[in-house]
């Protein structure tokens, strides 16, 4: 997959970083050509200096070809411009920009842009983490009752099978992450301590499963 990157600062770097080590086709868009030895050594991409909404640049970075967008300056108007010329100028069938001011998102939905709002997304977080500090948040949806968790498995959930896991607690596990092997779930996996259970969880029944997980002692 083809990938351009509109911004190289700690968001973009990070981005741009992760799908290359993947092994995605990735270039980088920034209009301070410094910003390219902060990629590293280890980024396997290109980098082009110049505006991220600048059309010439953009074809420069191999926009023409790309299957994804992704426009992450810390401005939210460049980010919608070089969205905009994305999706409008060339096509490109995935184009997602950084929103940082929440109170833009109807301007981002009116012009029908794809945005991940970073403002929302931490606070949301925050707030998981003051409520259910033994839960690490990955995502809600605004209907419905339902959330997608990571757990830590402690010493009193160690032995316990995904089916039992279930049945004890309104949860549905998804994947299970042992050390640096991640492994689908069935119904006879059984998890060990420490290990980190990826469920969607129904809204109330956090408790059900609290005995399981690993403390604030066992985690440090």
């Amino acid at each position: 997959m083809r990938v351009v990157v509109a911004g190289c600062g700690r968001v973009g770097r990070q981005v741009a970083l992760l799908l290359s080590q993947s092994g995605e086709n990735v270039s980088v868009v920034d209009h301070r050509p410094e910003a390219a030895a902060d990629l590293g050594k280890s980024f396997d991409g290109s980098f082009h200096a110049g505006l991220v909404y600048d059309v010439d640049v953009l074809i420069e970075a191999g926009i023409r070809d790309a299957d994804a967008f992704l426009a992450v300056t810390n401005s939210d108007n460049a980010n919608l411009m070089a969205v905009q010329v994305a999706k409008e100028v060339f096509q490109v069938p995935r184009a997602i920009a950084r929103l940082d001011d929440p109170s833009r998102e109807q301007s981002y939905r009116t012009l029908d842009v794809s945005y991940v709002a970073g403002a929302h997304l931490v606070a949301q977080v925050m707030f998981e983490r003051i409520r259910e500090p033994d839960f690490a948040f990955h995502v809600s949806f605004p209907s419905g009752d339902v959330q997608i968790l990571e757990m830590k498995v402690g010493e009193g959930g160690a032995g316990i099978s995904v089916r039992a896991l279930e049945r004890e607690g309104g949860v549905r596990v998804a994947a299970v992450r042992r050390g640096l092997e991640v492994v689908l779930a069935s119904d006879d996996l059984t998890v060990e301590a420490g290990d980190i259970v990826v469920a969607a969880v129904r809204q109330g029944s956090e408790a059900d499963v609290h005995h399981l997980l690993a403390t604030d002692e066992d985690q440090r």
